[in-house]
């Protein structure tokens, strides 16, 4: 006979909140010390709630606007962005049959990092940890 032990809810239930005080913490010291912004607690719960869902996600904070994106997928984005971006600007228009090598492409564009790709605002890109995953974080306005 097959004998696993189940987790039980309640144990479930009290580590994920433990996880999220540990990131609403996180995510206030975060917008105060990082950002050196006035923070809202309602800005602060969203942020923490979009970081356990989200990879790539826009955040507005005290009045200004932030683009996270997770370490893990920032890659895959910014070569998707620059494929769109290409094709957009050059009105490239190849035969199904050609085969163009984005992610060359991607780490043609990748001279000078990921802020002036994603910072509209001042070109600046940052990395910061909230618990176990990396992100980078991007002023947009």
């Amino acid at each position: 006979m097959f004998n696993k032990s189940v987790p039980n809810i309640d144990e479930i239930w009290d580590n994920k909140k433990k996880t999220m005080k540990t990131i609403n913490r996180e995510v206030l010291e975060f917008i105060h010390i990082e950002l050196e912004l006035n923070v809202d607690r309602e800005e602060a719960k969203e942020l923490a709630d979009q970081l356990e869902t989200d990879c790539d996600f826009y955040q507005e904070i005290d009045g200004t606007e932030y683009r996270f994106i997770q370490d893990s997928e920032i890659w895959r984005i910014y070569v998707e962005e620059i494929q769109e971006v290409t094709e957009d600007c050059y009105n490239i228009e190849t035969p199904s049959w050609l085969a163009i090598d984005w992610e060359k492409t991607a780490e043609n564009c990748y001279v000078d990092g990921y802020g002036h790709h994603f910072s509209g605002y001042n070109g600046e890109e940052m990395e910061y940890n909230f618990g176990d995953k990396g992100w980078w974080y991007f002023r947009t306005n």
